[in-house]
This record gives C-alpha cells, structure tokens and sequence, in this order.
C-alpha cells in the first residue's frame, strides 16, 4: 500500500518547501525555522540532530512527554528552530523560549511553521495554549472539534504576534496539511492504487475516509460482496482501512475507493450450494418485487413474490422482517451475473413430499424369513386354495 495517512514521520513534503524557502533567503539566524533528523536519542542531556545546516542538538527534555517518555525515533524528521552555535555545535529548539522567544513566534509568523503547544484551560472564546515559554489564544472558531478535548501536544500556525499578544490557530494548520496532501496525492495516485486511511464518518450513501486531511468516499457498494442497508454494518468511526483507489476527480474534489475490490470474491471457486439445495438464510431487506435472503458467507439471494408462499393479492410485507430467518430453496445460480434465485413456497413442497416419503418407508411391511412377508404368504396361501 502507498504510504498515504497519518505520519508521525513529520510531512516531508511540507519540510522541502520550508527548506526551499529558506535556501532563498540564505541565511541561518536566530529563529530560523527548519527541519532536522534524530540522530541519537538515547543521552541523558540532548537529543542529537542533523540539518542541512549541519549536526545539532535538542534538549531532551522539550521531547519528552508527560511520563518522561522520549517521543521520537532515530531517524525521524521533526521541526525546530535555531538557536545558537555554542562551542561549534548548533542548538536548536521546538519551542519559543528564552533569549530566541520573539525571534521563534516572528519566524513562525512569517514563514508559516507551526509551533507545538498543548491545551490548558477553556477561557472566554477560545482556548488558552501554552506553547513554550508562550501563553496563547486559540479562538473557539479556529480550533478543530476533536482537538478541543486533546491532552496532547498538537501543532499550530500562528496568526497574530504583537508584544505579548500571541493567537494562534489550530484550523489554519489542518487546512496546511490538506493542502499539502491533496497536491500530493494529486502528483502520486492513479486508479488501482491501495492506500490506508482511517474512517471518519458514516452515511447512507457510504464512508468516508481521511487520507491525512483528505476525504474520499467508499460507496455503499463497494463496501462488501452482500447486499447491505448501512456501511456500520462493516465499518465503524475511527477505524483503519485499506481500500483500492477506483477514481480521482480532482476538479471536483472526488475521491472514490473501494473496500471490496481488496476482499476476496465468495464466487470464486466452489460454492458452499446447489441448485436445488434448501439452506438456511436471514432476511436482509424486503422489497415491493421479493425479499433479499443473506445466505451462507458473502451471498445474497432474492425470493421472488411468486416463489413467496404469499397468495395473490396480499401484502407481503407483513408475513416477512428485516433479520427473520428462512429455510429457502436455491433455485437458480447465475455465476456470470453474480445473482441466487431462491423460493420459500417450495421448501413447505419439498417438506411435505420427503415426510410422505418417509411415512411410505415406515409404513412398508417388514420382510420375514426367507424373504417373503406375512402379507405375502397369506397371499400365497389364498393362491393356492382348491379352485383356484
């Protein structure tokens, strides 16, 4: 699968053009957004760094989270600030803080980085986030739903730096990334292509899916092989996916995927009936022309109303419910079209005939010694009677 989603990894892509940038401007002052690689994350002081301005260092403890926990890997790309070169070696930081404060917020500003800050109280319009050595303001309307709730560190770009005053924003940064990911997604997907992403609502119609800050739709009908009324039969919010890509409209912003084009097809090889199998099946959905029968794993069958048991004239509606199970007859298999006609009225048939088979056979007299039974020596016997 495409590595397209959620990446702790940092977006690269956002980390070249940042670098682009700053290679016009050509200089490495105080402040100056870029992005590093961990290097060694296992001393007790720093977390060692490379840039393309050379090795650094990060004090360990601006990466550690709330249980003292480290939070990157060797190897990771995250966003920092210059702050100094003391003794040779370049110090960086995530955070606005001591003598590079105003310098980090004013290149932030300019330069659209966003700085990591965690929520610490719900005030009047907005939320109070500190950030650093900084306390800011997030308006109500500039923060994502479900991050208003986040006891994490989250990212944010700031919009507004004068003296003291800091605001920042949670939603600007979002749009950031869905921008940079629909450009992205643009130059790579193609039709036929899997990606990974997680569900983030369910309609009607279908689920949706966030590939990172862009949305894209798996049909109804592409959510599985059986005949379904609502994609929570299958999918729940939050959960992860890999589905095939069918189409791209970028024009008019469509994605569309398909989760079933990556399951296997229950009509591949045998299947687990015959024409003329009774099978046991649940009512699936009842409509004006039959009733949908879900049988066995990955099949839907249709009961005609003439194969129904209902007699003409009345309403069928009543005699059959949505999840009711059903003794159905298969009737017909049509593989090129993927289709079961089954029928209801003709296992009551096939009952009735195999219990009057069943009667004859226990009704049957048992044969006697030598083969012949009571009934036929009596017979014999009649036979053999003078005159006859």
């Amino acid at each position: 699968a495409k590595k397209i989603g959620r990446d702790k990894n940092l977006d690269t892509d956002f980390a070249r053009m940042l670098e682009a940038n700053l290679e016009k401007s050509g200089s490495l002052e105080p402040g100056t957004p870029t992005n590093v690689r961990i290097t060694n994350a296992r001393d007790k002081e720093f977390v060692f760094v490379t840039s393309e301005y050379g090795p650094g260092v990060i004090v360990r403890g601006e990466l550690l989270d709330s249980d003292g926990r480290i939070t990157v890997n060797q190897g990771e790309i995250i966003r920092a600030f210059f702050c100094e070169t003391s003794n040779g070696e370049k110090i960086f930081s995530t955070r606005p803080a001591g003598a590079v404060r105003d310098a980090v917020l004013t290149h932030a500003l300019q330069d659209r980085a966003p700085l990591r800050g965690r929520i610490v109280a719900k005030i009047k319009g907005g939320f109070e986030v500190s950030i650093g050595e900084v306390t800011a303001f997030c308006p109500a309307s500039q923060m994502e739903n479900e991050d208003a709730d986040s006891k994490a560190e989250l990212e944010f770009l700031v919009t507004e730096f004068s003296g003291k005053r800091v605001i920042v924003s949670r939603r600007a940064w979002r749009d950031e990334l869905r921008k940079i990911q629909k450009e992205k997604l643009q130059q790579q997907l193609q039709p036929g292509d899997v990606v990974s992403g997680r569900v983030s609502s369910l309609q009607n119609f279908g689920a949706f899916v966030d590939l990172g800050g862009v949305d894209a739709l798996i049909p109804i009908s592409e959510l599985a092989f059986t005949r379904i009324q609502h994609p929570s039969e299958v999918l729940k919010v939050g959960q992860e996916v890999r589905a095939q890509v069918l189409s791209a409209d970028w024009k008019e912003d469509r994605l569309t995927l398909s989760l079933r084009a990556l399951l296997q097809n229950p009509w591949q090889g045998q299947l687990p009936f015959a024409e003329g199998d009774i099978v046991e099946g649940v009512v699936d959905s009842v409509k004006p022309f039959g009733i949908f029968v879900r049988i066995g794993s990955g099949f839907n069958g249709l009961v005609p109303l003439s194969e129904s048991g209902v007699p003409r004239g009345q309403k069928h509606e009543g005699a059959f419910q949505k999840g009711q199970t059903l003794r159905v007859m298969v009737v017909r298999i049509d593989r090129d079209n993927q289709k079961i006609s089954l029928s209801y009225s003709r296992v009551a048939e096939a009952d009735s005939r195999r219990e009057f088979e069943q009667y004859m056979e226990s009704a049957a007299p048992a044969p006697e010694e030598g083969g012949i039974s009571s009934f036929g020596k009596l017979l014999k016997a009649s036979l053999n009677k003078p005159g006859k």
